[in-house]
Formats: C-alpha cells, sequence, structure tokens
C-alpha cells in the first residue's frame, strides 16, 4: 500500500531506487479499455479533466509481470475507484532516461547518408515486384529516406500506372496541376517544364507553404536525343557550404526570400522561407535553434578538430528541406511577409534592402557552385517503363534540353506528388512490420 507526502507526486520503487512521477503524467498513461478504444486507439477522455488534485490510492509493483497498478483517489469523472492503471516498469524506466515512454520514442528512422564522390549505389525495382511485395517497397521507402532516391523499373506504358505507383506509399497530393499531370513541350507554355530548353536544379512546387515531399515522374515515351534527368543531393551541398563559408550557410538559413506562381487569371501562390530550412537540434536534454551557439558552447567540435567528420551527422540532422528554386523567385522584399502585404520600400529602408540582397546573393552564388560540381551529380536518361521517385524537399532536380521537335516521339513523362505525413506513416507500418534491418 502507498502513502504520499506530496499529493501530486507517485513514488515507486525501481531498480533498487524511489523515483518521484507526476500523479497526472501515470494516470494520463493509462491503456485500459476505459481510457483508449480497443479498435479505434483513440482516448475516452481528456487529461484536461484530470483534476489538478488527483492522487493515488494504491500503488502495488507486480515483479512477475514487471509492472505497476496504481488505482486513485479524485479520479477525473466517470471513473470509479476500481479503476486500475496499469503501467510497465520498462516504460517507466524509459520516462526516468529519456522523457517518453517505451513505444513513443522520438523517431528513429534511418539516417540520411549524403552522396559522395563514389558513384551513387541505387537499386532498381521491378514494377510487378514493387506492386506486390511489402519487403520490396519498404527497401525502395527506405532508400528514399537514405539517399532521396529510387527508381521503378518495367511499368506499364499506361497513363493510370503513376497513380498505381504512387498509392503504394500514401494518398496523392492534388493540386492545381491536377491529380496527376503531364510534362509534354507545349506552346505557349505556363511552366518550365513544358518547354524543351534546359531545366535547372529545382524544388516542385516550392511557392507552396508546405511542397509535397515525395515527387514521381513516369516515362512514357523519351526524347530520341537528349532530356536526360539530372539529380543533386542539396543537403550535401548544404553541409559542404557550412564548412567552407559558415557566413554564407547562415545568410541561406535564416534570410527569408519570395517565391511566386504568378497567373493572375487562374492561380497565384506567394510564399516566404529561407534556403535551407533547419529543425531545432537536440543534444541530450538541450535544444539549440542555432549550429553557431551550440559550436560555441559546447566547443566539441574544435576538440575533435572541426573537420566534416565531427559535424556531418549533426548537420544532417538539423537539415529539414531545401527551397532551391530560381524560377519561382519574386522580386526581393524588405519584410519577411512583405508577399502578404502591399508594403512600399521607403527611402531609409532602401539600404537595409540593397544590403540584404547583396547578402544574399553572395550566398546563393556559392550554394549554386556546390550544387553543380558533376562528381556529385546523378545523371539518367530514363526510358518508357522508367518511374523515378525522389524526396523533393532534398533531392534537387533537372533535365537536359532535348528537340522539341522530335518527329513521332514526343517526349512524355507523367508525373504526382506524396506527402510528408502519408511517407512516414507507411514507412512506420513497414517498420513495425519487418524491423530496422
Amino acid at each position: 500500500m502507498y502513502s504520499s507526502r506530496d499529493a501530486s507526486k507517485v513514488s515507486i520503487p525501481i531498480d533498487g531506487h524511489t523515483v518521484d512521477f507526476s500523479a497526472v503524467l501515470l494516470r494520463d498513461s493509462c491503456q485500459c479499455p476505459r481510457c483508449v478504444h480497443e479498435s479505434t486507439n483513440q482516448r475516452l477522455f481528456s487529461v484536461a479533466d484530470i483534476p489538478s488534485n488527483i492522487k493515488p490510492r494504491t500503488v502495488q509493483v507486480d515483479a512477475a509481470s514487471d509492472s505497476v497498478n496504481i488505482t486513485w483517489q479524485n479520479d477525473a469523472a466517470g471513473y470509479m475507484a476500481d479503476h486500475t492503471t496499469k503501467l510497465a516498469l520498462d516504460a517507466l524506466r524509459n520516462f526516468k532516461s529519456s522523457g517518453a515512454p517505451s513505444g513513443s520514442r522520438r523517431e528513429s528512422f534511418i539516417p540520411h547518408a549524403l552522396w559522395s564522390l563514389e558513384p551513387l549505389n541505387l537499386q532498381d525495382y521491378d514494377y510487378n515486384t514493387y506492386m506486390v511485395d511489402d519487403e520490396a517497397l519498404y527497401a525502395l521507402m527506405k532508400q528514399l529516406r537514405t539517399s532521396g532516391l529510387a527508381f521503378v523499373k518495367n511499368s506499364p506504358g499506361l497513363e493510370a500506372t503513376l497513380a498505381t505507383i504512387a498509392t503504394r506509399i500514401g494518398p496523392i497530393k492534388d493540386t492545381f496541376y491536377g491529380y496527376t499531370w503531364d510534362v509534354r513541350t507545349v506552346p505557349a507554355a505556363i511552366n518550365a517544364a513544358y518547354t524543351s530548353g534546359d531545366l535547372g536544379f529545382h524544388t516542385d512546387l516550392l511557392y507552396f507553404a508546405q511542397p509535397p515531399h515525395i515527387q514521381l515522374l513516369h516515362c512514357i515515351q523519351s526524347a530520341s536525343t537528349g532530356g536526360a534527368s539530372v539529380f543533386a543531393d542539396a543537403y550535401k551541398a548544404a553541409v559542404d557550404l557550412f564548412h567552407e563559408d559558415i557566413d554564407a550557410f547562415e545568410t541561406l538559413t535564416t534570410v527569408p526570400v519570395n517565391y511566386h506562381y504568378n497567373h493572375p487569371n487562374s492561380n497565384v501562390y506567394r510564399t516566404t522561407k529561407p534556403v535551407i530550412g533547419l529543425r531545432p537540434l537536440r543534444i541530450g536534454h538541450s535544444t539549440y535553434t542555432d549550429l553557431r551557439t551550440y559550436i560555441r558552447d559546447r566547443k566539441a567540435l574544435g576538440a575533435a578538430g572541426g573537420g566534416p567528420e565531427s559535424t556531418q551527422d549533426i548537420l544532417v540532422d538539423c537539415l529539414d528541406k531545401i527551397n532551391w528554386g530560381p524560377p519561382f523567385l519574386a522580386p526581393f522584399s524588405l519584410h519577411e511577409h512583405a508577399m502578404e502585404q502591399d508594403d512600399n520600400i521607403g527611402q531609409d529602408a532602401l539600404p537595409v534592402l540593397n544590403s540584404k540582397v547583396e547578402r544574399w546573393h553572395g550566398a546563393a552564388q556559392k550554394f549554386n557552385a556546390l550544387l553543380q560540381r558533376p562528381e556529385y551529380l546523378y545523371e539518367r536518361k530514363m526510358g518508357p517503363g522508367d518511374c523515378v521517385l525522389f524526396d523533393n524537399t532534398r533531392t534537387l532536380h533537372s533535365r537536359r534540353a532535348f528537340d522539341g521537335a522530335d518527329i513521332g516521339k514526343p517526349r512524355w513523362l507523367r508525373g504526382t506528388y506524396v506527402d510528408k505525413d502519408p511517407f512516414y506513416s507507411k514507412l512506420r507500418v513497414l517498420r513495425n512490420k519487418f524491423g530496422d534491418a
């Protein structure tokens, strides 16, 4: 039986030590059928309905099942005195060590692997196998996670094929281009992709607040000459920029620029964001929003020599997305949210705007030069039946020019997108099925 000195805490013996847990934390963790619906896995109570003065009535450790059973005083409305919360001691150990129960750990997907001077070792996946074999699907999705690029071969040359490939991963992202769309040369094109000219590296739909995560392009007909697809690892370019010019790296992570899709009679999209999007860096129980602060405070990187090996994993862990799309840049402005306003730049603001543009331009030139290094590019001319899948927020894509007047064999690709949430949902489901190996 249990007597607590503090009504808001629950003291539990774990591995020879008494550990104090918040009563609300443990009550909130209850997974019994009264608290979590057995088929929907959704909660049947609100944490806000747990009284602040809740306290344990009894605490009993069951050594045989390595668990603890708790009954409550002042429980949430509708729960009687016989309501028991059963928690595995492993979950409580995890709470103590990592701040999260077992089963709800931080994401631990296979880390990104930056492209190197070694040729990119990509496995191709047969369409028929990919469509029926979940292990093949899982292998392809892990490759998308690590390398940002994968190919499906021998796909039927039908318009409907692309959707069958995409929906194996998750629901298709519908946009103003359509559920799926064609990449063909057309007169008076509304997008550079619909011309036959050289197409530079870019992120698709960069003018969206959240560009799609995975892009797919299915080749139905290829050009007789030219038209190869070229890919670049923008994460690799960002990491190298950090090592070569940290000021330029900081500029591209902090200075927002404007992007737009400007067709006033049909679609007008506007957004503002920096080129290199970062997520906070978590080291132990500390969170850093700025890499310079981490490097200065820890001094660990300097002690390790400060070379790429000492920072690469940390940097890659921080990279969230690359927003690089020269065709979609809108005019510069001083204010971060200028795309949503009709701001007029006054005379006093002009020197600041001039400085911003020149600083960003210098950093962007260095980043662009790193993207163009031929030794780091992956080039492939797709043939009929090939379908490429790539991480649109990391792997920039381009296309070599081709003869738009190909007689009888116009280049024809079909494209679509899958968002980040369904991609990672499927990856978690397959990981639960097959494990991390």
